[in-house]
């Protein structure tokens, strides 16, 4: 191997590396704002796979105008402080697509064409001007393009492993970006001038020092931020306001807790839950997928010594984080599972006499959850009094009420008796939570059941949120595992990503996207982006206007 193929294959191979870390750590700078549905993901892929395509094109094009290693050196490098400048200019991203007023799926797109576009096109333009230069005679063109595409793909493929398992599980957003930027600025500054390099000492002194370690921080929650991280499945916060404290899942409050009277349910949809053990009053084994906070389990545990209560959670850093912060403490009547509630159901041969699902986000709904033929699964595993209380996030009625009557009607085919319950007091047309109790015992009668067990609070409760019509179920889709199109029956609900106000708190879009907001740091990551992708233009621009001379010249010597 020639000395230039030795300095151009770790080039290649960390550019292929960054391709993948920028698209799976930048979805988590959007799924706060946008959710994670289909939408979102596809937006990501699409506008990463575009600017690929292009970067492949001007790749090309520029190395054979222009077969130069500074230039590539320049363009990896160039990529590198954009990368590196991600979650500090995210919020204005984000800000600006969501002040055109758009929903999540046009949202995304526009957050994702501001923020990982243009990276990537450069990172793009590099295996094929590798190739150019490395490429002395046709005869080896074919066998040198192999190769070299083969390690930008294997550094794909490490960059997938390794964001996916390692950086994103270990570290926070703004290390990852912050490392992968620095390196592709390390290793291309070798083949730069003094002034990438003073670039990236300048920067580096100023990161890692503790005036960029207090710098901007990406995160969507209100009060004091007691802990903040991603976790294989979400943006996870937890947040401390007076006694309240809340557990933030990519932006949304899942759940809360009272630090004065911890085993209380503040949040007023969990106090539906024991509508299950009204209807099944001799339960003594009850399921919960989704554990967040974990508040209801914990009041199931606390105030019905004779329950066993079980909890799938998919999610190992939220059932850490339950232990540390919201009083979670396992023993023989309250078992936490680290799974996924689908699969828990599938391995198990338990019989359980109540399930209570709440999975559910308002911009995230897991299809697998809400299919015929899991539903079907959990009937499975109900004893012949059984019942599911499921918590869904949707209207009664207009547009964002597909979602409901579409999961209503695939649950009728399964369970003989339905209720669905209004937990909020806002008017129907409005997103809102909302209880679906099925029963598997078709002689179940809610208001007989909720009278013989003398919750009174409960039973004024539910009577006041009963609701008794529902509509014309022809117009609504059954979900099975081959169509649950949830994503778009939820786009609606996600029209506007973040109220105003949340639950925990009133604060503005700015200051749930910035904290501890570092305008010096900003300013000169700011700087050393816009210097460099105009030194990178201005480069460019002189090969196109020399290759235009060469070309006139030719044409003029062609005419002579």
């Amino acid at each position: 191997m020639s000395l230039k193929n030795k300095r151009l294959t770790p080039l290649v191979f960390l550019s292929g590396f960054a391709v993948m870390c920028v698209e799976l750590a930048g979805s988590r700078l959007l799924t706060p704002v946008f959710g994670s549905s289909v939408f979102v993901w596809g937006s990501i892929i699409g506008v990463v796979l575009s600017s690929l395509a292009l970067g492949y094109h001007l790749g090309g094009k520029v190395a054979d105008l222009k077969p130069d290693p500074r230039s590539l050196n320049m363009i990896v490098f160039t990529s590198g402080v954009i990368s590196l400048a991600i979650p500090f200019l995210s919020p204005l991203g984000l800000e600006l697509a969501i002040s055109m007023g758009l929903e999540e799926r046009w949202g995304a797109l526009i957050a994702s064409l501001v923020l990982l576009a243009p990276p990537n096109l450069l990172l793009g333009m590099v295996s094929p001007f590798a190739v150019k230069l490395t490429t002395k005679q046709l005869t080896e063109l074919g066998t040198i393009a192999g190769n070299l595409y083969a390690v930008s793909t294997l550094g794909s493929i490490v960059g997938t492993f390794g964001t996916v398992f390692i950086l994103i599980p270990l570290v926070d957003l703004r290390t990852i970006f912050l490392g992968i930027g620095l390196s592709l600025m390390a290793l291309s500054s070798i083949g730069l001038g003094s002034s990438s390099k003073v670039t990236l000492a300048v920067l580096l002194l100023v990161l890692i020092s503790p005036l960029g370690v207090l710098g901007e921080q990406v995160a969507a929650a209100s009060g004091e931020i007691v802990e903040a991280g991603e976790t294989p499945y979400n943006s996870l916060v937890v947040a401390r306001s007076g006694d309240l404290q809340v557990l933030y899942l990519n932006g949304l409050p899942h759940s809360g807790m009272s630090l004065s009277d911890p085993g209380a349910l503040v949040f007023k949809y969990t106090k539906f839950f024991e509508i299950a053990l009204a209807l099944n009053s001799a339960a003594e084994r009850v399921l919960f997928i989704g554990g967040g906070g974990f508040s209801g389990p914990k009041y199931f545990h606390e105030n019905y010594p004779w329950l066993t209560v079980e909890v799938a959670e998919i999610d190992p850093v939220v059932i850490e984080v339950a232990k540390k912060y919201f009083h979670l403490r396992e023993d023989p009547r309250l078992i936490v599972h680290n799974d996924d509630g689908r699969v828990f159901l599938q391995r198990r041969e338990t019989r359980f006499d109540a399930i209570i699902v709440d999975a559910y986000a308002k911009t995230y709904i897991p299809y697998h959850l809400m299919t015929l033929e899991f539903f079907k699964v959990m009937r499975s595993r109900l004893t012949d009094d059984g019942v599911v209380v499921s918590n869904i996030i949707a209207s009664m009625t207009g547009d964002t009420s597909e979602i409901l009557w579409s999961a209503y009607k695939t649950m009728n085919i399964v369970f003989p008796k339905l209720y669905v319950i209004k937990a909020s007091e806002v008017s129907a047309p409005l997103v809102q939570n909302i209880i679906v109790v099925a029963c598997v015992n078709p002689a179940c009668e809610l208001k007989d059941a909720l009278n013989r067990w003398g919750n009174y609070e409960l039973e004024e409760l539910v009577i006041s949120g009963l609701w008794e019509w529902i509509p014309d179920l022809s117009e609504y889709r059954v979900l099975t595992d081959s169509y649950a199109p949830v994503e778009s029956m939820i786009n609606p609900v996600t029209g506007r990503p973040y109220s105003v106000e949340l639950e925990a708190g009133d604060y503005t879009l700015p200051s749930l996207l910035l904290r501890g907001s570092n305008s010096f740091t900003l300013a000169l990551v700011g700087l050393a982006t816009v210097y460099w992708v105009g030194t990178l233009m201005m480069n460019l621009s002189r090969v196109e206007i020399k290759s235009k001379a060469v070309s006139n010249k030719r044409v003029e010597d062609g005419n002579a």
